[in-house]
């Protein structure tokens, strides 16, 4: 399992990291370029957004592992530490159910472009290429689902790369 989850990890890091920085280098060398020689890449803006918004999917990722998305903890404040383990594994299983609906139409929204072989207006690449980053990020943010979904089942550290974990702070008490 530490061996997958290490695979993953520089999976998830590595794709964030390369779509963002080409974002970020193409943004720069855009701006460069446009006032000191007046040259414009046509299709730059439309590159940094696509790209923009892939790292935003895979980032959610990260996100999830490093356990640092938006919740509300005041339930978990009446329960013990069973009582919370119960209650993580509950919202687990909730966004599980979810990344797989949405993740299912996400690939089938993918499906439309490719057989119809759309083309974006600037790149001219095929669309399918851009929607991709809705079901990879949802079936990564899955499988890692999957992942705390099995840690917290057997009682073991569920987040491991995040600052705390509430259930071994909770032992330690």
């Amino acid at each position: 399992m530490e061996r997958f989850d290490r695979v993953l990890t520089k999976i998830e890091n590595t794709l964030a990291a390369a779509s963002l920085g080409f974002a970020a280098a193409l943004a720069i060398v855009s701006v460069i370029l446009r006032y000191t020689v007046d040259y414009i890449i046509f299709w730059g803006e439309e590159a940094i957004v696509y790209s923009i918004i892939f790292s935003t999917f895979i980032g959610a990722v990260i996100t999830l592992r490093h356990n640092e998305h938006v919740n509300v903890d005041i339930l978990s404040l009446f329960f013990g530490r069973r009582g919370r383990r119960a209650l993580a594994f509950a919202g687990a299983l909730v966004a599980l159910v979810y990344c797989a609906v949405i993740g299912g139409f996400a690939w089938v929204l993918v499906a439309e472009p490719y057989t119809h072989n759309i083309l974006a207006p600037a790149l001219k690449l095929p669309l399918w290429v851009v929607y991709i980053s809705l079901p990879i990020g949802l079936t990564l943010m899955f499988v890692r689902l999957l992942e705390i979904l099995y840690r917290t089942a057997r009682g073991r550290q569920t987040f491991p790369e995040a600052e705390e974990d509430e259930f071994q702070e909770e032992a330690a008490r």
